[in-house]
């Protein structure tokens, strides 16, 4: 009798999502990123109790989106971290989903515009540079994700040896330089021959 109860109340009652890391995708991110990225997210787990989730899809229509984002925050045991991502949104080729959700209990305990802000977010600042590739993806995952636990481990107090600190931050901060400063160089570039066609005329 008792295995029919505990049956019926773990079919009922679907158990909160504990482990350490999740990952759903459909193959943005290379594998050897998301291995490093779940040992970090393993290690903030061992050390705050912190659960984080990664939903990063190539395309997700609003239905999908509400779904997951539905699953994942009744499923997470708190304290959790949600990040989905889709390079496509419902019927937009150059528009995607780029959300961060959080259970209450961490709320002030990270700053979401130092990863997703367009100049200055550890993520934002390298997906841009070329939205197509996945080796560029995988890179800003790392990135942003590396960002993202190391504040949360920071606010509880604790360091983790697996992340990857201020090296790679030094990389992406390459990336951005070159890229506003080509930015800059066409702009350069484009004014100074409208300048130059003005004078002959």
């Amino acid at each position: 009798m008792a295995f029919f109860v505990t049956l019926f109340i773990s079919l009922s009652f679907p158990p909160l999502l504990s482990a350490q890391f999740h990952y759903e995708g459909d193959g943005i991110i290379m594998d050897k990123t998301l291995k490093k990225m779940k040992e970090m997210g393993d290690e903030l787990y061992e050390k705050t109790g912190i659960s984080t989730a990664i939903i990063a899809k190539k395309h997700l229509d609003k239905d999908e989106f509400l779904k997951l984002k539905e699953y994942y925050q009744k499923k997470l045991n708190p304290p959790y971290v949600l990040w989905i991502f889709s390079k496509t949104y419902m019927d937009r080729k150059d528009i995607g989903i780029n959300q961060m959700f959080h259970s209450p209990d961490l709320d002030g305990k990270y700053d979401e515009d130092a990863l997703f802000s367009p100049f200055r977010g550890s993520f934002t600042k390298l997906i841009v540079v070329k939205k197509s590739k996945s080796d560029i993806t995988s890179a800003a995952f790392l990135n942003g994700f590396a960002d993202l636990v190391d504040m949360l481990a920071k606010s509880y107090g604790v360091t983790l040896k697996s992340s990857v600190g201020s090296q790679n931050r030094t990389t992406i901060d390459i990336f951005r330089i070159l890229f506003y400063g080509m930015i800059l160089f066409f702009l350069f570039l484009y004014f100074k021959k409208r300048f130059r066609k003005r004078k002959k005329q």
